[in-house]
Parts: structure tokens; C-alpha cells; sequence
């Protein structure tokens, strides 16, 4: 919610102004003494004062609330229209469910000289507002889009201590950092893998509504630089038309198992044969990749899967076990609470959330223990080395690759090789 508690709880009015010309006749008599020329009164006559009041028929007071917490449709127009507040909500109601009404949302005006509310804009959100005019003894009420206007930008920046604080210094907000973070999250685990001095080009479709920044639309390609690797990103239709990312060669960016079941957390525990429990207080096996995280991190699927398990397991609280193709397995241990749907025999997709991070079963303290099985056995979740999804069909190649060349130049500062196709 923006804005004051005063603004909230009052809309307000600008102060009435008007127009007054005043022409005493002492002015007169001082300019024919002083010699200066004017109308000389005739002798005998009183000089008049001349009053001339001219009101601003066509000025319209402001009027400007937003809704607090615990407003009403009601409430507000209470505070706008005053005893004709029932027309307006009844107008409002038709267009505006009333279930929907958010703190912050702005609501502004203009009033008749009287005072009557005549006209009323309700900023639904950056791209939406409905208009209400009065008109006679109706209330006419209209849907607005703004217009959203695109720009490809081009950011560039290095790491000196995370990725969001290099967005941040190019100039982006959080957002991009997390869509940089999602296209690369098979390749690249952005607590783990990031090193001082690691470098990104980012070109991008900046979205605008009035001039100011609304969101960030397409990322066309990105190119990151981590440690020894170049990875390149680009943008581009599947087989099936469904927009993805791929390599330079054509290859999909998209694996079978994300990196991490976590999009930003740390590693607290990992994968080893010999490990002191903290609970049992003894030396055992710990079969899994722990993730520290607070309470009610989501947790993702890492790859798509069929629930076969649910619920909770001992010392493993609240867990949920994914059985995926080609032999593996995964669980998620220590949950606080399962996902939108997930019980036994439900399909998930890679990146659904399975549940949220917790302190279930027997745990010190907030985290995830993350599991992979191979036919029955256990394996390394940080060595697990994930087949890459179907590539672009040799037909469609040549194309791609000429594409590619045009934006890796882009991505370089360079212009297009001639010839080169979009």
C-alpha cells in the first residue's frame, strides 16, 4: 500500500480559487496628480470603485483516496461521493468485484463546484483503470487499457558478490536477476557456482506504460561467463512452437533434473558415507544434499515425475518421493507442507513445487534434505550427471544458427554479420 495513513483515511480537496480584479478609485486620482495621463473625474463627481468578480465556472475540485485495509466498496465511496455514495458504488460493483479490492489502490476524482463527485478513475493495476463519468442521472463507467510500449535494452554486468547485486548495478530490478537464474538453472547453481569477477550481457524487452518501467518482457539471449565457461542463451520456438532455450549448436538448455530443488539457498550437509548425526549423535550414512533455507521456502520438482509417497515417514517428517524416467528417483525430506495437489499418483512437471521448506521429523533447524536414487540406488545429487531434452530437429538448424550469429554480435556490441537471419 502506498501513501500515508492521512492520505488513506481522507480524500482531499483543493482549495477554491477565484479571480478578482479590484480598481479603487484612489488609483485614479493618483495618476492625473502625478501628471501621468488617465480619466480625470469632473468636478463635483465621487470617483467609483469598480469590483469586478470573476468565478471559474469550469473549475472542478480534486479528489484522491486509496483503500486501507479493511475497506469497503462502501467505505470509499462514503468518503468520495458523500450522500450519493450508493450510485457510485452500485456503478463500481458492476465492474469491480468486491472480493478483489486491494489496500493501495488508488482512487481519484474530480468534483463538481458544489461539491457533487462527477467523474472517477480506479487504477486496477499498471496496464488497467476504469473511468466513471456522471452524466444527468447516470453514472456511465468504461474500461481503460494503457498502452504498453517495448524496447530492446542491452545490460551487462560482474559479480562482486551475488547476482542480484550485479543486476541491481546494471541498472535492472530483481526480477531480471531471477529470469537469469531460471534460464540457467541447469547448468549453473547460482549459490554455489558463482565466482568473483564471473561476467553476463543480457538483451531483453524493457516494457513501459506512461514512461515508466512496467516489466521485463522477452529475454531474447543471455550470455553468462562462470569461471572457464561461456554459456550462451537464445531464445526460439520448439518443434512445437513452445518458446525455450538453447545453445549456440541448437541444443536445449533444458535438462531432465534441475540443479537444485531450490532456486537460492545454501549447501549445509552433503552427500557421504560417514556423517555425525546431530540428533542421534552417531556416525551414519547421509544420503542426501542438505539446503539450508527458511520456513516456507517453495521446494521444485526437479525433474517430472509421478508422486508415489506423501505424508510422513519417522525421522524424515513430512516427505514427498518422485518416481521419473529412466530409473531415478528423487525425495524431498523435512517439509513444513506439501504443494498445491501433490498427493500419491499425481503428475508433477519439473519446477512444480513439491512443498516448502520446514523443520519436520528429526532436524536441528530449517532446511531440506534433498535425495536421488539410480535403480535402487543411492547417488551424489551434485554429481548427477542430467541428459539434456530433445534438441531442435536438424531441419530447422541452419536457421537457428544464422539467427545465433546475428544476436551473439548483439550480445558483443557488434553489428550483424550481412545477411545474417532473425
Amino acid at each position: 500500500m502506498t501513501g500515508g495513513p492521512a492520505a488513506s483515511a481522507t480524500p482531499r480537496v483543493l482549495p477554491r480559487t477565484w479571480s478578482v480584479v479590484l480598481l479603487p478609485a484612489f488609483a485614479v486620482g493618483c495618476a492625473v496628480l502625478s501628471g501621468c495621463g488617465g480619466i480625470a473625474p469632473q468636478v463635483g463627481q465621487a470617483a467609483e470603485a469598480r469590483l469586478e468578480v470573476v468565478p471559474l465556472a469550469s473549475y472542478r475540485p480534486a479528489v484522491y483516496t486509496e483503500v486501507a485495509r479493511g475497506d469497503t466498496l462502501e467505505s470509499v465511496c462514503r468518503r468520495l461521493a458523500r450522500d450519493e455514495w450508493p450510485s457510485w458504488r452500485d456503478s463500481l460493483v458492476a465492474h469491480l468485484d468486491p472480493r478483489k479490492l486491494r489496500p493501495g489502490t488508488a482512487f481519484e476524482g474530480a468534483c463538481a463546484p458544489g461539491g457533487a463527485l462527477e467523474e472517477l478513475r480506479v487504477s486496477l493495476d499498471p496496464l488497467r483503470e476504469l473511468r466513471l463519468v456522471r452524466e444527468g442521472g447516470d453514472i456511465r463507467c468504461e474500461r481503460h487499457e494503457r498502452a504498453v510500449e517495448s524496447e530492446v535494452v542491452r545490460l551487462e554486468g560482474t559479480i562482486s558478490s551475488s547476482l542480484f547485486a550485479a543486476v541491481d548495478d546494471a541498472g535492472a530490478d530483481p526480477d531480471l536477476a531471477v529470469r537469469v537464474a531460471e534460464i540457467f538453472q541447469w547448468d549453473i547453481d547460482f549459490l554455489r557456482d558463482l565466482r568473483r569477477g564471473d561476467r553476463f550481457v543480457v538483451l531483453a524487452c524493457a516494457e513501459r506504460v506512461e514512461g515508466e518501467f512496467y516489466r521485463w518482457g522477452t529475454i531474447f539471449a543471455v550470455r553468462f561467463v562462470n569461471g572457464e565457461r561461456t554459456l550462451d542463451a537464445f531464445v526460439y520456438p520448439d518443434d512445437e512452437g513452445r518458446l525455450g532455450y538453447y545453445d549456440g549448436q541448437g541444443n536445449p538448455l533444458r535438462k531432465q533434473f534441475l540443479r537444485s530443488p531450490l532456486r537460492f539457498s545454501r549447501v549445509t550437509s552433503r552427500f557421504t558415507m560417514r556423517r555425525y548425526h546431530p540428533v542421534l549423535q552417531r556416525t551414519m550414512p547421509h544420503y542426501g544434499v542438505d539446503y539450508g533455507a527458511p520456513v516456507g521456502t517453495p521446494v521444485m520438482a526437479t525433474a517430472d515425475g509421478v508422486v508415489t509417497a506423501a505424508g510422513r515417514n519417522g525421522g524424515a517428517g513430512n516427505m514427498v518421493t518422485l518416481r521419473h524416467p529412466n530409473g531415478y528417483e528423487t525425495r524431498y525430506l523435512h517439509l513444513s507442507r506439501y504443494g498445491p495437489g501433490v498427493r500419491r499418483g499425481a503428475r508433477l512437471a519439473q519446477g512444480d513445487v513439491v512443498g516448502y521448506v520446514g523443520s519436520s521429523g528429526l532436524s536441528t533447524g530449517p532446511h531440506l534434505d534433498y535425495r536421488v536414487k539410480l535403480n535402487g540406488r543411492w547417488i551424489n545429487p551434485l554429481t548427477l550427471a542430467s541428459p539434456p531434452a530433445k534438441p531442435l530437429d536438424d531441419s530447422r538448424r541452419p536457421r537457428f544458427v544464422s539467427h545465433a550469429e546475428a544476436v551473439v554480435a548483439l550480445l558483443e556490441g557488434r553489428d550483424p554479420p550481412p545477411g545474417a537471419r532473425g
